[in-house]
């Protein structure tokens, strides 16, 4: 096989194209095997300084998931979105979640390297007191997560718990996977206890059967969330034998090579 084809057909498995019309075919694919879907668009590598068009695809992804009734939320990324790097991007950044919110469809606000945290926290919490489906990434590895989960279990928000895939100092948090694995099994009992929706986000197979115990006797508004195309025969046994809700991150778009990039730097395909 060509390195071209190889390529391409590994971008057919974990990408769900290169257009908005391509990752919405897709989602509904998989809606109709009863798998919910998270479109993630990436406009290009480098995003536009002001987030303008990024913002404009919000609204109009929005629309489109709205009018074909797809069953599903958008993921993005503070950076993705302009903010707060232009004047007004609150206002815009609150018009797009508003075009989502128009059609019940919930956006999450991924969380990205540790400078940015305290940025994205504070942002999301001035959001959602107007976006009450608004909903955060917290990061096992980062060790003010513990505060922070604090917080949104006190708001009563709904959360993304990630093991996260940005390398970390050790005064902020741990880089060793069993550290991390055994961080977050600890905040997953946490949400299992006290939390009213949020998502388990991962491929760990330790992870997925603990979450499947709690859930099991502990029932609770929850969802395991995996990136397309890792793992598709687990997924399909949380969905079909275990009877769990599971969503499928779909990243699109003429930039989604990079969310490749970053699935082999940290050893994932």
């Amino acid at each position: 096989m060509s390195d071209s084809l190889f390529s391409k057909n590994i971008e057919m498995l974990y990408l769900a194209g290169e257009t908005r019309q391509e990752a919405l075919d897709r989602a509904k694919l998989l809606n109709k095997e009863g798998i919910g879907t998270i479109l993630w668009p990436i406009l290009s590598e480098e995003n536009d300084s002001d987030g303008e068009l990024f913002l404009k695809e919000i609204r109009e992804l929005s629309h489109q998931m709205g009018l074909t009734m797809i069953r599903g939320g958008i993921s993005f990324s503070l950076s993705q979105s302009g903010y707060p790097s232009s004047n007004g991007s609150m206002d815009h950044l609150r018009s797009a979640i508003a075009a989502a919110e128009d059609y019940s469809i919930g956006c999450w606000i991924d969380m990205e390297e540790g400078e940015r945290v305290s940025e994205t926290m504070e942002t999301f919490l001035e959001l959602r007191k107007k976006f009450a489906h608004l909903s955060i990434t917290l990061q096992a590895r980062l060790d003010r997560t513990e505060k922070d989960l604090e917080t949104i279990l006190n708001k009563r928000a709904r959360v993304r718990l990630v093991k996260g895939q940005y390398p970390v100092s050790l005064e902020s948090g741990s880089n060793d996977p069993d550290q991390i694995r055994r961080k977050y099994l600890s905040y997953m009992e946490w949400l299992f206890s006290e939390g009213a929706m949020f998502a388990v986000a991962t491929h760990d197979e330790e992870i997925l059967q603990g979450a499947s115990r709690l859930q099991n006797a502990h029932p609770r508004m929850m969802e395991f969330q995996m990136w397309l195309g890792m793992r598709e025969d687990r997924i399909r046994s949380l969905l079909f034998e275990g009877g769990f809700p599971v969503t499928l991150v779909l990243p699109y778009g003429p930039g989604a090579r990079k969310h490749l990039k970053a699935l082999q730097e940290i050893g994932k395909i």
